[in-house]
């Protein structure tokens, strides 16, 4: 199975991801910027994005991920795992991250 290939839109809260190796990053002030050297690209996380890029370790799910979001930044359950999976199916179509499992 390609998992490179995969959309974001089969991501749920069951998935485990893990960064890519290839992609610099620095937290600066609560935040992040992420170079893709493959793809020539950078990109710039605010601070839950950042928070949500550094959990994924490919032992983690989404939904735990969510939970996380929800302990450290005012935000209820449903919207953190809602846009954890939406932000993670961003990064897996930009090639930042690969998927370990979907459940």
């Amino acid at each position: 199975m390609d998992r490179e290939g995969r959309k974001g839109a089969d991501l749920g809260p069951g998935a485990r991801l893990r960064r890519v190796e290839g992609i610099a990053w620095r937290e600066i002030d609560g935040e992040a910027v992420l170079v893709n050297v493959r793809r020539d690209e950078v990109m710039h996380l605010n601070a839950v994005a950042a928070f949500l890029w550094s959990c994924l370790d490919g032992e983690k799910t989404l939904g735990e991920v969510a939970r996380e979001i929800t302990g450290e930044f005012e935000v209820d359950a449903e919207t953190a795992e809602e846009d954890a999976v939406c932000f993670a199916g961003e990064l897996l179509e930009r090639g930042a991250v690969e998927i370990v499992a979907l459940e």
